[in-house]
């Protein structure tokens, strides 16, 4: 365990007080930290019932994490105090993913559906019926959810009212993203789309390969996908024509990292590939000992990478270059997470690991 400092009291404090939190599973609103450069320590660890479902999520000054289980739970994420647990009764299914004071999720039981639970008040706001096991996303008051049939749907995040729906062409197995009044979606067909986020209406669409499996990475007029034969594409964000194709040994993670002008990239090959971002040019390769699944986050200049060989890893992002490595005690599936000024990693042995600066 780690000393509390200044922020950890706060934090402590305001939860003890009852007057941020607002309930076991709700603190306010997510932060954007400083992760320090690497090496990290370990500030705390804990144990799940069951293995890791989806990455960490930042509640601050709060830490939540699903388990397969269903079970969800709250940690203080200065101390690792396990604030709360909470078990739904139905299985989940994909990434959970928090969204204002919401927590949203698939279940698989009887009657699957698309779970808006308030952490706030503890209970279901809404739900919609449908088999939903992609991550949503939220852009201010609307979040967009894909079902299992190829349906986008975009609906009002207060109350899960319709607002629009486009179906697509083709299988998706990667959530959508949204930059710039934009929509941004691949599908198993290979295909691109720029959707306008008011109605759903196609602002362009481009073919790739093989069937997209990344979620797109937008930033500074580009876009950026992986797909199932192995390729890494550049796009035009605002036109859709391809600028560059990269193949790399392998099916990719489900989400590309970038840092200083570098796309970093995990593989089942067991490699980490880091690709120049303007022309795709390959500027180093990692080799692992594990299949890589888990995406790579991008920090400070750094990526971090997690294996099935049970090493957390940190690699300069311009040389890929080890930086610092993590002994774990078991292979990691699920994404890595940035929460406040730590760094979170779940394992398939149930462990729950935080570094940060001590």
């Amino acid at each position: 365990m780690r000393a509390l400092g200044w922020g950890g009291v706060l934090s402590a404090l305001c939860i003890a007080l009852s007057s941020c939190s607002g309930g076991l599973f709700y603190g306010g609103q997510a932060r954007v930290g400083s992760l320090p450069p690497p090496p990290l320590s370990l500030i705390w660890q804990q144990r799940l019932d069951a293995p890791p479902q989806g990455n960490a999520l930042d509640a601050n000054p709060l830490l939540l994490q699903m388990s397969t289980s269903a079970a969800l739970y709250a940690y203080d994420l200065w101390s690792g105090e396990r604030l709360g647990k909470r078990r739904f009764d139905d299985g989940i299914c994909g990434k959970p993913v928090g969204a204002d004071d919401l927590l949203l999720f698939g279940t698989r039981g009887k009657k699957p559906a698309l779970v808006a639970w308030d952490r706030r008040e503890e209970e279901t706001r809404w739900h919609i019926a449908g088999v939903f096991c992609l991550p949503s996303v939220a852009r201010r008051d609307t979040l967009f959810v894909v079902s299992e049939r190829g349906a986008l749907r975009a609906l009002d995040m207060k109350d899960g009212a319709h607002l629009w729906e486009r179906a697509l062409e083709g299988a998706v197995r990667v959530g959508p993203s949204v930059e710039d009044g934009r929509l941004f979606i691949g599908d198993g067909a290979g295909r691109v789309l720029a959707l306008r986020v008011g109605d759903g209406s196609q602002a362009w669409r481009d073919s790739l390969d093989g069937a997209v499996r990344t979620r797109p990475l937008v930033g500074d007029g580009h876009l950026w996908v992986g797909t199932a034969s192995g390729e890494i594409a550049s796009l035009n964000a605002a036109t859709g024509q391809v600028q560059w194709r990269t193949r790399i040994g392998g099916l990719p993670t489900p989400a590309l990292a970038r840092q200083r002008g570098v796309l970093a990239v995990g593989s089942v090959d067991r490699m980490v590939y880091g690709l120049d971002e303007d022309s795709g040019t390959l500027r180093w390769t990692f080799a692992t000992e594990g299949v890589v699944r888990a995406s790579p986050v991008g920090h400070g200049g750094v990526f971090y990478i997690a294996s099935s060989d049970g090493h957390l890893y940190a690699l300069d992002a311009r040389q890929g270059q080890l930086l610092w490595k993590f002994r774990l005690d078991g292979p990691v599936w699920e994404d890595i997470a940035l929460v406040g000024e730590t760094l979170v990693v779940a394992t398939e042995k149930k462990t729950l690991y935080v570094f940060g600066r001590r």
